[in-house]
């Protein structure tokens, strides 16, 4: 605290602002109209991303978690979190999704959230979504005004626009790190006997694990167990389990272990076959990691 003197013996008085979250780096912003039976397939990045639902109904998979979602609902998907959406109104569903990095002691409390939103919290998004709006109304290099895809190419370089994004993420980060309208996860037996398949994954993630072993441990049948992902992951049992051992590879090769190290860890049959599986899910060698 600095206290500086003003007139008549007074002072003034400061506080210290502490940086708790900082937008680092933008990775994608898009708005989107998806038709009833709309299945987006799994996928896992290195970065953030927030999902946001205007309208209608979508079920979306976090890792084991699944929500139900309906307008005004928002869910933070954390770095290396494995999801998924699937479009369930009958009338369709609008989204506004973007990704990002950021960096600072408050990140931690957004992992694994979900929320309904309040007046207030639905009055910084919806602004949000008119500044973006506006901008893409404005650039003539964008044919769709409506529903359109990642736009951010468009604006590269414009840094008023960046910072503009990173100072409404960063509002909603902080609006919401402390909020207690969680969304409730859905509780149903398809549900809870998804989310038991990928604890018994997590469990032999040094193993090999078929699709007959799996469904033999829930006690159903293959058929069953391979409807259960499509639903909740939107990919094969096979692809779902090679993909957790990447996640966990990937957290292993950032924590000082060798190429080989995590091979064997990981019950690859082989440092090749391991290497070229890790290049083919991720785009890039595990030695580079």
């Amino acid at each position: 605290m600095i206290l500086v003197q003003k007139g008549d013996n007074m002072a003034w008085r400061s506080l210290e602002v502490k940086e708790l979250v900082k937008i680092d780096e933008l990775y994608s912003l898009f708005k989107r109209r998806y038709d009833k039976g709309k299945n987006f397939l799994g996928e896992m990045h290195d970065f953030w991303e927030v999902v946001y639902v205007i309208d209608g109904e979508v079920i979306i998979s976090a890792d084991e978690n699944v929500h139900e979602f309906k307008s005004g609902d928002i869910i933070f998907h954390k770095p290396l979190e494995l999801h998924k959406f699937n479009v369930v109104g009958d009338g369709g569903a609008t989204m506004f999704i973007f990704s990002f990095a950021m960096s600072g002691p408050i990140c931690k409390n957004m992992a694994r959230r979900a929320f309904h939103l309040d007046k207030y919290n639905r009055s910084i998004i919806r602004n949000f979504i008119e500044y973006v709006e506006y901008s893409v109304e404005h650039c003539k290099a964008i044919d769709s005004k409506d529903s359109f895809g990642d736009i951010l190419s468009y604006f590269e370089g414009d840094d008023i626009f960046l910072q503009t994004v990173a100072n409404y993420i960063g509002r909603i980060v902080l609006s919401l790190a402390s909020g207690s309208n969680t969304l409730p996860k859905a509780k149903t037996y398809e549900t809870e006997l998804f989310k038991r398949a990928l604890e018994i994954m997590n469990q032999k993630i040094s193993e090999s694990l078929s699709v007959d072993d799996l469904a033999s441990e829930l006690s159903i049948s293959v058929s069953s167990l391979k409807r259960l992902f499509d639903k909740y992951a939107g990919m094969s049992v096979h692809k779902y389990f090679l993909t957790l051992k990447i996640k966990n590879a990937t957290v292993l090769l950032k924590s000082g272990m060798s190429v080989n190290e995590v091979s064997d860890e990981l019950g690859f049959s082989s440092q090749g076959y391991f290497s070229s599986a890790y290049k083919r899910e991720t785009g890039h060698n595990p030695s580079q990691v």
